[in-house]
């Protein structure tokens, strides 16, 4: 019988990581991301455009399905909810006067804040299993349909 690994604060970080690496390089507001290189209208290779499309839709249907089999509709809502809530905490105080005007730094700051839940949303979805099982002893038993 195999050793089950232990889920540790390493492990969720991975999964922050992960997350945060996946969510920014799809589209972050400096302009340098997957998105941008997508629709912009330089002399990309139209294949390895569509090479890199295919692989982020993989990504992101393998996760999304993992974070709904985990959280449903009733934990998912909440969940984001208090994520947009968490990342106004985390990056609102550093907006406070970067940018020229206020509405470009209130888009910019709303940007990063929806960014920034999302990986949230992303990590603890993909963590929350282990969580669970870690906190409380249960295992889930939901399969990812």
């Amino acid at each position: 019988m195999a050793l089950k690994p232990k889920f540790s604060a390493v492990r969720f970080a991975q999964r922050l990581l992960i997350s945060l690496a996946l969510v920014f390089s799809t589209y972050n507001p400096t302009g340098y991301s997957i998105s941008h290189w997508l629709l912009g209208r330089d002399n990309g290779l139209l294949s390895a455009k569509l090479v890199v499309l295919l692989a982020a839709l993989i990504v992101y249907f393998a996760v999304s399905r993992i974070v709904f089999g985990a959280f449903r509709w009733s934990g998912l809502i909440p969940a984001s909810v208090l994520a947009v809530l968490v990342s106004i905490v985390i990056v609102a105080p550093a907006f406070h006067g970067d940018l020229d005007s206020a509405s470009a730094r209130y888009w910019v700051m709303t940007q990063y804040v929806l960014l920034t839940a999302s990986v949230l949303v992303m990590a603890f979805g993909m963590s929350w299993s282990y969580l669970i099982e870690r906190l409380t002893g249960q295992l889930q038993k939901r399969y990812v349909q």
